[in-house]
């Protein structure tokens, strides 16, 4: 199976409440659960329900299963919203805050050194830098609330 072609099963797959228990398990980092206890986080009304997703993210090659019959992440995969996110381990940060970040520090940098030189002309050319800054952190925190809601 071509990558391309696996790459279109997984973000098939890796959806609803599925998605919703690999975003656990990354949360747990190296650490391995079971069934039981992705049925409980997860409020899920049997562990058949929490088993068949796992066992799904197993198919895909997400996930292993280790002899005790724990899981753990293996692959980490950015499809879908998992695209929009830098991961450090466990964390995961929208790649939107480094941009509104960055141009919030060079708008604040920049009224700091000019600001004695402050006119109505610099505050107009500073306008697309402030409403890139406001984009960007209106994404942030849309991307942001997206993902918590999975969670």
């Amino acid at each position: 199976m071509s990558r391309n072609t696996n790459d279109e099963k997984i973000s098939a797959g890796l959806s609803g409440n599925t998605l919703s228990v690999y975003l656990y398990l990354l949360r747990k980092g190296a650490n391995s659960c079971g069934v039981r206890e992705v049925q409980r986080s997860m409020n899920f009304s049997s562990p058949s329900t929490a088993n068949y997703h796992l066992e799904k993210l197993e198919e895909l090659g997400l996930v292993s299963k280790d002899g005790f019959g724990n899981y753990k992440i293996r692959r980490i995969v950015k499809t879908g919203i998992m695209s929009a996110y830098v991961f450090f381990g466990r964390f995961a940060v929208p790649k939107h805050l480094f941009y509104a970040a960055a141009t919030t520090l060079m708008i604040i940098a920049f009224t700091i050194l000019f600001f004695n030189s402050l006119s109505t002309t610099v505050a107009i050319a500073m306008s697309p830098g402030m409403l890139a800054a406001a984009i960007f952190w209106y994404e942030t925190v849309r991307i942001w609330m997206k993902w918590r809601s999975l969670e």
